[in-house]
């Protein structure tokens, strides 16, 4: 595989930043940060798997563009919120700012992330390839010291478009000046990542941190990468 390579693009929420690990954290925070405590509406894990739920929704709506930017952070929390029993639109909108104030900057990363990024780098053109928006996801970069590493910082929001539509794969070309062959696609979901990524011309190797049943490249540990990549 590593014979023609010369960029990789890597996934980073669930491939690179734990997302569940950081989202959980920065959404305990909010809670008692922001006192959502409801009697009779269960504890702050309550909220948070009520959340995740609605997310993970939003999210697909998002990506089959049925609904914006800005409705699925605020629709995420209102639906959360009502759940424990607070229907409250100023408090919809402020622990949806809170959060995504707070998120952001949460540092734990997947094992073995920084480790295999230090190694690929030098090797190979990195770069970030990313549903998830521009400000949000160059802070997580930023402050878990991964940006350095990266070359370009491919987001949804950028390319105006979405993994796993073509346009987005073209983009990426054209800003990295890599070339279909060259590129090498990395990331945790299968449909989204690696199969966008095969249609667009492009190798793939699904972080399959899940251990899903499919014949595709795949991993289950990112220190795997060494022996295909080095």
């Amino acid at each position: 595989m590593r014979e023609n390579i010369r960029h990789i693009f890597f996934d980073l929420d669930r491939t690179l930043w734990d997302f569940e690990a950081n989202s959980r954290e920065a959404l305990n925070d909010v809670y008692h940060q922001l006192e959502l405590s409801r009697p009779g509406q269960g504890d702050s894990q309550y909220f948070i798997e009520r959340y995740l739920m609605h997310n993970d929704h939003m999210w697909e709506l998002y990506r089959a563009e049925k609904v914006t930017k800005g409705r699925l952070r605020k629709e995420r929390f209102k639906r959360a919120l009502v759940d424990i029993g607070v229907d409250d639109n100023r408090l919809v909108n402020l622990t949806a700012k809170t959060y995504m104030e707070v998120c952001p900057r949460k540092t734990r990363l997947v094992e073995g992330a920084l480790d295999i990024v230090k190694a690929l780098h030098g090797e190979y053109k990195l770069h970030i390839l990313t549903n998830g928006f521009q400000e949000a996801q160059t802070t997580k970069l930023e402050v878990t010291g991964l940006a350095a590493y990266f070359d370009q910082v491919i987001t949804s929001e950028r390319a105006s478009s979405r993994k796993p539509q073509p346009r987005i794969y073209e983009v990426a070309q054209l800003v990295s000046g890599a070339k279909p062959e060259e590129s090498l696609m990395i990331g945790d979901h299968l449909d989204i990542d690696v199969k966008g990524a095969i249609n667009a011309g492009w190798s793939a190797i699904h972080y399959n941190c899940d251990k899903e049943k499919h014949d595709l490249p795949s991993i289950q540990r990112l220190d795997e990468l060494r022996g295909l990549l080095l």
